[in-house]
């Protein structure tokens, strides 16, 4: 067994002892730490809630979103043929405001949330795969390697979201709930690096330089506010 997945699994396994130290100090006190835990997914991957019930109309949480890179609803995203990876993770503040009262079946909130997060958008080019123009000769470069093009993955973000959704009570305990929204995100500037020690020539170079600033010009033509949707399901115990 590798050594990243030793890690993950000690990862999960320290989680998961936290979250059942939360709920079993919960179900022992008069106050419960959390009253209420969700998950589900939306564009940022999937989401867990840990949700206080603070009064008949409103709630307030922590929200923890992560994206692996190979998650399967984030696989085959294509930009001009370049399949684009992208990888996050986030943990903020969540807050509730119930329109009805909360023993409604059928009800309506505002959600607010903030993401103190990381986040790596990247695609990769085969240099040792394109033809260059050296003067007046088409030349290759068989030991070129493979080209990164990326957001900056240790810089910190805050993302701001701000949604409307719709909650279902499937039972009196398990509900569906739905919201769609508007986030603010800056991708910021991105960086670029190949898995080989030497320097490439000028000529391939210069392709590179070109890459670089064509996938900036997109980044900079997305606005910095995105939608945002999220669906899944909560238990209150």
């Amino acid at each position: 067994m590798s050594t990243n997945t030793l890690n993950t699994l000690y990862k999960s396994k320290l989680i998961l002892l936290l979250i059942s130290s939360f709920l079993s100090k919960g179900a022992a006190a008069s106050e419960k730490i959390f009253n209420e835990i969700g998950t589900g997914l939306s564009e940022k991957g999937i989401y867990i809630d840990f949700i206080k019930n603070s009064d008949s109309k409103n709630t307030f949480g922590i929200r923890v979103n992560y994206l692996p890179e190979d998650f399967f609803t984030h696989q085959d995203i294509y930009i001009d043929d370049t399949n684009v990876k992208a990888e996050y993770f986030g943990i903020g503040m969540l807050y509730q405001y119930y329109l009805f009262p909360k023993e409604s079946r059928s009800n309506f909130y505002l959600q607010a949330n903030a993401d103190i997060s990381t986040f790596k958008l990247s695609h990769n080019i085969d240099l040792t795969k394109e033809t260059y123009t050296d003067g007046n000769v088409q030349v290759t470069c068989s030991a070129c390697g493979i080209l990164t093009i990326q957001t900056d993955p240790d810089k910190v973000h805050i993302i701001p979201t701000i949604s409307l959704g719709y909650q279902y009570k499937n039972t009196p305990n398990f509900k569906t709930n739905i919201s769609l929204g508007l986030q603010y995100i800056d991708l910021g500037s991105l960086e670029n690096f190949t898995n080989t020690q030497y320097n490439l020539p000028h000529y391939v170079q210069t392709r590179v330089d070109d890459w670089v600033q064509e996938s900036q010009n997109k980044v900079d033509k997305y606005s910095e506010f995105q939608p945002s949707i999220n669906v899944g399901f909560s238990y209150v115990f």
